[in-house]
């Protein structure tokens, strides 16, 4: 009792971030094909199989690492092999990120300034449907605040904690996202800045990454470096060598000033973008040049979110948001610092923008739209195929698809957990047909949210036809899937 009437404001913050992850769950579950193809690796853990990768990611012949689908093991098993146990995952973890960010804020800097980041990152409405998606890069923002603090130890004269979680970290980034790689740069950077340089405690660390990494060694080895050759490639690729950088540079640049624009909840405030990542870059500035952020630390901060921005200007990745979460600790930290400072000097002033930034997220949480095509309705649908289907005294159906290019993918473990046999359309065994949205036929059968269903036309099928159709392997279990590697 004496621990929660100490950090009753820390735990109202950790409930508060549950209940922003955990409220509607399921009907904001958006089960599309990355978490179709996590199931599956999971079962095929399960069945015996130990894998040391998991889904091919966006860059061709490279491979995420299997961490993730190990770690959503008893969740699987815990919700009956439910895709759900995966989205329970992520609730977990984003509160366990929640903690990390009190924690790490607290350490290097006080209490209230954990208790300040800590509360951004539970509330942020960016962050908070960032945390909710079940997919492998969701822990990317875990990670990077504990690579923060990595880079505190190692400016603090801490060398031999520092490289050793620099080394864990480090050989988790295959798991996570291989752009997190960029920060790698900043640990030779804390180095040279650092009260201390521990060269034995510098190899130290690297004898712990090449140990953390020895799935990815074995798995380079067995096959070739392909993933190496396939890295390589990427980064000599055409684009990136030829003139249009000033186009790359302006679309990063979008999206950098968009997610602070998101994080910070000023989308829906007048302000211009600029004006906004602006003030962040000169409030930097100042925390630095009056002591509150130690210079050194303000260096690496500024590094960080330069790096970031040079590598994916010279990148030839297509870029989206996702591969720009792990800046999220360089901008909690000067708008926490920032805030501190402020309530220090103005302290109703802060709790102004403090509750701002309450009403701005939770009305924007609170009148979010559902799609409602997500986990609920895709299982319904599942259901509703197998149920039509059995009625007709089917033994197997074929499942067509009317839609937007992978929209039709994320459904094959769902007809695996009902137990059907389902074969593509040519097998000429009874076709149903997924329709989204709606508006791209003339007519539906039925409608499950914003799915609808085409029934076969049942007069065309005999019994013979069917059994002779469903006579052959589950193409459903057997087929190649996108992304998926035997």
């Amino acid at each position: 009792m004496s621990f929660l009437r100490k950090n009753w404001l820390l735990v109202a913050i950790l409930f508060l971030g549950l209940f922003l992850r955990s409220y509607r769950a399921l009907t904001l579950f958006m089960y599309a094909h990355d978490q179709d193809l996590a199931a599956w690796i999971v079962s095929d853990i399960l069945g015996g199989h130990l894998r040391l990768i998991g889904q091919e990611t966006s860059v061709g012949g490279v491979f995420i690492g299997g961490l993730y689908y190990y770690i959503l093991i008893p969740f699987y098993v815990l919700f009956g092999m439910s895709p759900v146990g995966g989205l329970v995952l992520s609730i977990v973890l984003s509160v366990v990120s929640i903690g990390s960010y009190y924690w790490v804020f607290k350490t290097i800097f006080n209490r209230q300034v954990g208790l300040i980041v800590a509360f951004m990152y539970s509330a942020s409405f960016l962050i908070v449907m960032t945390d909710r998606e079940a997919v492998p890069t969701m822990p990317v923002m875990l990670w990077a605040v504990w690579f923060l603090y990595g880079l505190w130890q190692i400016l603090e004269g801490k060398q031999k904690q520092g490289y050793i979680l620099m080394g864990i970290l480090i050989g988790l980034i295959w798991h996570l996202n291989l752009g997190l790689l960029v920060l790698g740069s900043l640990i030779p950077v804390a180095f040279l800045l650092s009260r201390e340089r521990d060269w034995k405690a510098m190899f130290t660390g690297m004898a712990v990454t090449l140990t953390v990494s020895l799935p990815l060694i074995l798995f380079e080895v067995k096959h070739g470096f392909i993933q190496a050759r396939a890295i390589l490639g990427s980064l000599g690729a055409e684009e990136t060598l030829v003139v249009g950088h000033w186009a790359k540079f302006d679309r990063v640049m979008q999206l950098v000033v968009k997610n602070v624009y998101r994080l910070l909840g000023t989308d829906v405030l007048p302000i211009k973008q600029i004006l906004v990542i602006g003030f962040v870059v000169v409030l930097l500035i100042y925390l630095v040049k009056m002591s509150v952020v130690e210079w050194r630390l303000g260096v690496i901060v500024a590094l960080w979110i330069g790096v970031y921005i040079g590598f994916f200007t010279f990148n030839s990745i297509n870029l989206s948001e996702y591969y720009l979460n792990g800046m999220v600790p360089a901008y909690l930290l000067i708008v926490g610092v920032g805030l501190a400072e402020l309530e220090k000097r103005g302290k109703w002033l802060m709790w102004v923008l403090v509750g701002l930034f309450v009403v701005i997220n939770t009305n924007k949480f609170m009148s979010i739209d559902i799609n409602r095509s997500g986990y609920l309705e895709r299982r319904a649908i599942v259901v509703e195929i197998k149920r039509d289907a059995k009625m007709h005294n089917y033994p197997c159906v074929a499942v067509s698809y009317i839609t937007k290019p992978g929209y039709e993918l994320g459904y094959r473990y769902l007809f695996r957990i009902e137990g059907m046999h389902v074969n593509q359309p040519s097998s000429e065994a009874p076709v149903y047909t997924i329709v989204f949205p709606h508006s791209m036929v003339d007519r539906i059968d039925t409608s499950i949210g914003a799915l609808g269903l085409i029934y076969p036309e049942y007069g065309k099928y005999t019994a013979d036809g069917v059994a002779e159709s469903c006579s052959g392997e589950n193409a459903n279990l057997t087929d190649p899937m996108f992304g998926y590697l035997d």
